[in-house]
C-alpha cells in the first residue's frame, strides 16, 4: 500500500474504537481534507512535470526525424497551437516543454523505467526532480545557465521548501554567488549528503554591495561590522 493511501486508511481497530466529540469530529474531518489536498495538489503536480516533459520530447523528436517537418519549419510550434486548439497547449508552453527536456536528459531515462544514476555528483537524480519541484519552479530554474548553479537551486529549494516567488527571489539577488558555492562546491556537496540546509546566516535575499560584502558565505556579525564601517565613513 502506497503511503499516500496509507494516510487515508481507517484508524487500527476502528469498530472497537471510542465515540467521538463534536470537537474531535471536526478535527478528523479537518485533518482528512488537508491530506487529501496536499496529496492532490502533489499529484497534480508530478503530472503536470511529466507530461511538459513528455511535450518536449515529441516535438525535439519530430524536429530531427519528422517525416514532413520540412513543410512547417519554424512555425512548428504555432502549427501545433493551432492544429490542438485546446486552452493551455500554447506556442508558449511547446517552447518551454523543448527547453526543459533538453537540459534535463536524465528524466528520459526515469520515465523509461531505466537506471537514472546522475552522470556526476552536481546533478540531481531525476526522481528527486520530479517528486519535489512543480514545473513552476522548474521553468525558474531553466533560466539559470550555469548548470552547476541549476545544481544549487534544485537542491536548496527541496531542502527548504521554498515557494516558487521566494526562488525568484533567490534568483534575481544572485544567492547561488553570495553564498559562495561556485569558489566551494564541495561545501554544496557536503550539505546534499546531510540534507541540511546552508548556513547563510542571512535568510533574507536582501543586496549589499553597498556595503562592499564579498562574494563568500557571511553571517550577522560580518553584516553588523560592515554596517557599523559603512556608517563611520
Amino acid at each position: 500500500m502506497s503511503s499516500q493511501i496509507q494516510d487515508f486508511k481507517l484508524p487500527n481497530d476502528w469498530q472497537n474504537s471510542n465515540p467521538q466529540t463534536f470537537e474531535g469530529l471536526a478535527s478528523s474531518l479537518e485533518q482528512i481534507h488537508k491530506n487529501a489536498y496536499t496529496a492532490s495538489v502533489k499529484a497534480v503536480n508530478k503530472l503536470a512535470t511529466i507530461r511538459n516533459y513528455l511535450i518536449g520530447y515529441y516535438i525535439v523528436e519530430y524536429e530531427q526525424k519528422g517525416l514532413d517537418r520540412a513543410k512547417y519549419g519554424e512555425k512548428l510550434l504555432k502549427n501545433i497551437e493551432a492544429r490542438l486548439n485546446t486552452r493551455g497547449m500554447n506556442e508558449t508552453l511547446f517552447k518551454i516543454s523543448r527547453a526543459f527536456y533538453l537540459k534535463y536528459p536524465k528524466i528520459k531515462d526515469y520515465l523509461a523505467g531505466k537506471s537514472a544514476t546522475p552522470s556526476h555528483e552536481f546533478e540531481t537524480p531525476a526522481n528527486r526532480i520530479i517528486e519535489n519541484l512543480s514545473f513552476s519552479h522548474i521553468r525558474e530554474i531553466m533560466t539559470v545557465e550555469d548548470s552547476f548553479a541549476r545544481f544549487f537551486y534544485e537542491t536548496e529549494c527541496i531542502k527548504c521548501c521554498w515557494s516558487v516567488k521566494e526562488l525568484r527571489r533567490q534568483i534575481a539577488t544572485n544567492l547561488f554567488f553570495r553564498a559562495g558555492i561556485s569558489q566551494d562546491p564541495k561545501k554544496l556537496l557536503q550539505q546534499t549528503v546531510s540534507e541540511t540546509p546552508l548556513g547563510y546566516g542571512i535568510k533574507e535575499p536582501f543586496t549589499f554591495e553597498f556595503l562592499n560584502l564579498p562574494a563568500r558565505p557571511f553571517n550577522e556579525s560580518d553584516l553588523e561590522g560592515a554596517i557599523m564601517d559603512h556608517l563611520q565613513k
